[in-house]
């Protein structure tokens, strides 16, 4: 790789770092959904990453997960009520001027295709106002504003879409809720800024969406309550408006590829280019005869020739069943870059430096409680450590430590299955402890190493089984470096 392109891959991932530090806020929401709440001291930081770097969430990669899924549009009276929106938006101005847009909603913006709506909901004070939204059949974004007229602060209970037949369901898959703001609370009196979005399966047809928004009160007693609909603390909201699915069909373009990039041995069949105005997407499928589960492609670049310029596309999200509806196994994916400037190309190509893969008989970790080893474990740089004591942790926890270079790289973490086999072969599921303070994490140098930090509890009990104890790994970052390409498409 040249220098060049070095440097901005490590500038992209440090500033997605550091535009996910506002989102700190947002991990009280898993403590909704939980019922649990340990005031400040469950408010430490986590830092989420979306498609360069290395992403510090749940496997499903969400910014934010919520109790429960929305309400039919027939339902909407009973919660609260519609009216056209009197609110100034000033063409989305508040929006046009955020630095830490996602870039398709960027594009929108740029290209004026975001539907005005101009609808609200109140409901006991509260109006959500949906001032408009954009979808181009594959992601979906709508633009609202939360208003707080009573006098206590609130903060999102929930929030979800129907999209014709298609539930945004529990627990919201892809779904991710971003403020303009630096803070996800809304006091007393005050209007914060929202942007929803979420991933569309191909068989959304329909025009008909409902939005759902749900507030609740941010003392413990409200919190710990939210996740329930009969909640006094919790006020729901719903706004029924159109929006075509199709609304871009007509400027965007489909390179059918059917091409096959091979990484060190590994199949990944190429489908499609999509090209809309918000995004291009690649459609990838892993072949089954792989003998390696590809988490990843390490640092994929899409270049596109028209004439004599050339266009690289980098950085790309990613869609997989691990956060939407779109997938239902993880044998496909789809890479998300920016709109190309090309989507008519002379020619175009994908390449990758590399993938991150396990061997398919290694997807396990093995770990013996008494000798405090671990005994098996795919490649190299896993250590077991004792947590501290400011860790809080149970009898029986432990926390795995693995040592990643390049780091910038990878848009996944290791994740490990919530049951584990002791050594007679029984199944025993993973103990929660809702005081540890141990998390996922990952700390980042400036050189592009890491360390993650995989906590696991075992149970007070776990010592006293047959060891050794084995966990099944759904995740894990194992790089592969080896450069290839592939020509896609070819106008010639």
């Amino acid at each position: 790789m040249i220098n060049k392109e070095e440097r901005i891959l490590r500038q992209n991932a440090q500033d997605v770092n550091r535009h996910a530090e506002t989102f700190q806020e947002m991990k009280i929401y898993n403590a909704m959904r939980e019922g649990i709440m340990q005031g400040k001291k469950r408010e430490k930081r986590r830092i989420y990453s979306y498609g360069a770097g290395v992403v510090v969430a749940a496997a499903a990669a969400v910014l934010l997960t919520f109790s429960s899924i929305g309400l039919p549009a027939k339902e909407v009276a009973e919660h609260s009520v519609q009216t056209a929106s009197t609110k100034n938006w000033d063409d989305f101005k508040a929006y046009r001027l955020s630095s830490r847009l996602d870039p398709a909603l960027t594009s929108a913006l740029e290209q004026n295709l975001v539907k005005p709506v101009r609808q609200s909901a109140e409901s006991k004070g509260y109006r959500v106002d949906v001032a408009g939204a954009v979808t181009d059949g594959r992601k979906v974004f709508v633009l609202y504003s939360v208003q707080n007229n009573t006098d206590k602060e609130v903060i999102h209970a929930d929030t979800s879409l129907l999209f014709g037949d298609f539930k945004d369901p529990f627990p919201h898959k892809g779904a991710i809720l971003m403020m303009l703001g630096p803070e996800s609370r809304i006091p007393a009196g005050q209007s914060v800024d929202f942007i929803y979005s979420t991933n569309l399966p191909p068989s959304v047809h329909s025009k008909e969406v409902n939005f759902h928004v749900a507030l609740t009160e941010t003392s413990e007693e409200a919190l710990a309550s939210s996740g329930s609909r009969k909640s006094k603390y919790r006020t729901d909201l719903d706004i029924a408006f159109e929006l075509d699915p199709d609304m871009l069909k007509d400027q965007q373009h489909t390179l059918t590829a059917d091409r096959t990039l091979t990484v060190d041995g590994q199949k990944i069949n190429v489908r499609q280019v999509l090209y809309t105005p918000l995004s291009t997407y690649v459609d990838l499928e892993y072949d089954k005869s792989n003998e390696k589960r590809i988490f990843q492609l390490i640092n994929p670049v899409l270049i596109s020739k028209k004439g004599d310029t050339t266009e690289k596309l980098y950085y790309p999200g990613i869609i997989t069943s691990d956060n939407s509806e779109v997938y239902s196994d993880d044998s496909k994916a789809t890479l998300v870059f920016k709109n190309s400037q090309y989507s008519q190309p002379d020619s175009v190509s994908l390449k990758t430096f590399g993938i991150s893969a396990v061997d398919k008989d290694q997807m396990k970790i093995v770990v013996d409680l008494n000798k405090k080893q671990i005994i098996e474990a795919p490649g190299s740089g896993l250590e077991l450590v004792e947590p501290t004591s400011e860790n809080n942790a149970d009898t029986g926890e432990i926390l795995l430590r693995q040592k990643i270079d390049n780091a910038q790289y990878f848009n996944t973490i290791t994740w490990l299955a919530d049951s584990f086999t002791d050594a007679q072969g029984k199944v025993h599921k993973k103990a929660i402890n809702p005081t540890s303070s141990s998390s996922y994490g990952v700390s980042k140098s400036m050189d592009g190493t890491a360390v993650h930090e995989i906590p696991y509890n075992f149970g007070e009990e776990a010592k006293n089984y047959p060891q050794p104890l084995t966990i099944p790994i759904e995740k894990f970052i194992s790089p592969i470096w080896d450069t290839q390409a592939v020509e896609l498409y070819s106008k010639n």
